[in-house]
């Protein structure tokens, strides 16, 4: 018998902070390990579409710049706290799901975590267990 058990986690939120786009990219992802972290997960997969953020996290070579303090922290946290958990690259063009929610996410009047699956989403990830 298996057993499949489905568990969404989707935060959305607004920085009014100039920055590049893959420091930016990084500092999603380590709000992304800090919010799950204090959620108390310890099993969780990471999925970016940002690959420069993704390789750096899992290299072993250090980076001196502020991108590079960034994704080290991130990576600091993953080891600490998310020992069989893994930072992913996933192409946009594959990652309908992330797309429909950042389509959603302007429309909502302030902060928002998902807890359980938004319907406009549920019939992508449907289709993504079929």
């Amino acid at each position: 018998m298996l057993k499949v058990i489905l568990s969404l986690l989707a935060q959305n939120g607004f920085r009014l902070v100039r920055t590049e786009v893959v420091i930016g990219e990084a500092l999603a992802l380590l709000a992304s390990i800090k919010w799950v972290n204090g959620l108390g997960y310890d099993n969780m997969d990471f999925e970016l579409d940002a690959k420069s953020v993704v390789d750096s996290v899992i290299s072993p070579k250090p980076n001196d710049s502020n991108f590079g303090a960034v994704t080290g922290e991130c990576n600091r946290l993953l080891s600490l706290f998310f020992r069989y958990s893994h930072v992913k690259f996933v192409r946009r063009q594959a990652n309908e799901v992330v797309h429909a929610l950042a389509h959603v996410a302007p429309s909502l009047a302030s902060f928002h975590n998902f807890t359980v699956i938004p319907t406009c989403i549920q019939n992508i990830i449907i289709n993504d267990m079929s």
